[in-house]
């Protein structure tokens, strides 16, 4: 399975956010499961694919062209895909992976996540986006998309969409 994670490229985050990236990375290996995710060393990001790397697991970094001869490629990728911006790289990851996972992060790890959410709304996609809802997170997001059904902004469809769980052994992996 190819699985998409999108989580914060930020070096300064909790530990316990850290830990959980270094244990879904080690689980996606020891599962034979390809992590593609944005590609750089930094955050969770970094975090992620360093631990996969560490049990031999497939890495995919997809990262935007600007950046390729930086330090914002990370070596750990057992391949690269250069893109012309995050919005082909946003594409590229909904078309290469069968699953999507959120761990915590910014305007970009949500942006992501929403686009892939948007997509399967209008028939694009049927995958699933999974929020890891670490020491409640994403609670603020749940709530709101619980609003936003409640008060008939999206349907019932919409949701399934998405899915929020509290640790990554909750993932079907």
């Amino acid at each position: 399975m190819k699985v998409a994670v999108f989580c914060s490229s930020s070096d300064n985050i909790a530990e316990n956010y850290r830990q959980m990236a270094r244990s879904l990375g080690f689980l996606l290996a020891q599962k034979g499961h390809e992590l593609i995710y944005g590609g750089t060393p930094c955050g969770l990001m970094g975090d992620v694919a360093l631990s996969a790397a560490q049990q031999g697991g497939a890495i995919t970094g997809i990262i935007p062209e600007n950046w390729r001869e930086s330090e914002w490629v990370n070596p750990c990728n057992t391949q690269n895909f250069f893109v012309k911006n995050l919005a082909e790289r946003k594409q590229l990851m909904s078309q290469m992976a069968d699953v999507f996972v959120v761990l915590p992060g910014g305007i970009g790890t949500l942006d992501e996540a929403f686009s892939l959410m948007a997509m399967h709304q209008i028939g694009e996609t049927t995958k699933k986006v999974y929020f890891i809802n670490t020491n409640g997170f994403f609670a603020g997001i749940k709530e709101q998309l619980n609003h936003c059904l409640q008060e008939n902004c999206m349907t019932m469809n919409s949701v399934s969409a998405y899915e929020f769980v509290d640790d990554i052994k909750q993932l079907p992996l």
